[in-house]
């Protein structure tokens, strides 16, 4: 009879155990769990690590901060130059308004006298342009770009604004070549131009200007800018000044004691071109003014009267 051995006879001599299925699944669905959980920590544990900003020396982060200053007075000082420059346009802007408004009284009175002596509108030179109308583009949405932005459209109104103005100073000279301004500042008015009785035969004769009855030596005043072709001395006029203003409009300055231009002189509106006096055809000191247009003789009233026709350049402002 075989022997057997220790082992045998306690594996044989063991109680038998049985396994509950339940249990095994509850186990596995435990681990599984423990395993879940594990899995998500980890997951929240590996992502804070990748996203947590790493942590700077006590200079980096004053240097940042120092930066971040910076930018902001740059920004600021850059907005406070932009604000100034648009109050600088906005007064050329009301500048130009009146200017506009003013041009258009000026021409509406001119149109009285005649229209063909309203100055032609000057368009400004400009190489050819053209394309397709487009609406304008928003803003990017970017403070940096926005600031850039708006000083390009700053520059952009600059430039327009410069053009108009460059306009009106033209328009402006046109309107400086019209005899409006009074060829002397104080003066009584004496015989007017049409016919009357003439001061040396009492006979009806026509009188082609008008009279300004003031003291010898009175300055006499350029009633606009032109250039001289007369100065000097005439038989019935006596000493004579004659200017040339174009567009046909020429005016004399008759019997004066002194002359202060000469032939070929460019003269400026109310500029000082002789002395009242008495020489020639003249009974007293007076300065007899005319104005021909087309070599005819005008009311010279008709261009007095247009008198404040000046823009005042003081209302603009320089960028």
């Amino acid at each position: 009879m075989k022997s057997l051995s220790p082992s045998r006879q306690a594996l044989t001599r063991s109680d038998l155990r049985l396994v509950d299925p339940r249990r095994l699944v509850l186990a596995a669905v435990c681990v599984s769990l423990l395993l879940a959980a594990l899995a998500f920590a980890g997951g929240v544990w590996i992502g804070r690590w990748q996203t947590a900003p790493a942590v700077q020396p006590p200079e980096a982060q004053a240097d940042a901060t120092a930066a971040d200053d910076s930018e902001e007075r740059f920004t600021a000082e850059r907005v406070g130059e932009l604000a100034g420059r648009l109050q600088v346009l906005e007064k050329d802007a009301e500048y130009l308004l009146k200017a506009v408004d003013s041009q258009q009284e000026i021409t509406r009175k001119v149109s009285q006298v005649d229209p063909a002596l309203i100055p032609k509108a000057r368009p400004a030179h400009s190489d050819g342009e053209g394309g397709i109308l487009l609406p304008p583009r928003g803003c990017s949405g970017t403070p940096a770009r926005d600031l850039l932005q708006s000083e390009q459209s700053i520059v952009c109104l600059r430039r327009v604004f410069d053009q108009l103005m460059d306009q009106v100073a033209r328009r402006n000279a046109d309107f400086m070549a019209i005899p409006a301004r009074r060829p002397l500042e104080q003066a009584r008015l004496g015989s007017p131009f049409g016919n009357r009785v003439d001061p040396f035969n009492r006979r009806l004769a026509f009188h082609s200007g008008q009279d300004f009855s003031a003291p010898v030596g009175t300055p006499i005043h350029a009633a606009a800018g032109g250039r001289v072709i007369t100065a000097g001395p005439h038989t019935s006029y006596g000493n004579l000044v004659e200017i040339d203003h174009g567009n046909g409009l020429v005016t004399r300055y008759a019997h004066a004691s002194k002359i202060f231009v000469k032939v070929g002189d460019v003269v400026l509106p109310e500029q000082k071109i002789a002395a009242v006096g008495s020489t020639g055809r003249s009974t007293g000191a007076h300065l007899h003014f005319e104005v021909l247009l087309k070599g005819e003789f005008v009311d010279p009233q008709n261009f007095l009267s247009l008198g404040g026709m000046e823009i005042d350049s003081d209302g603009m402002a320089s960028d």
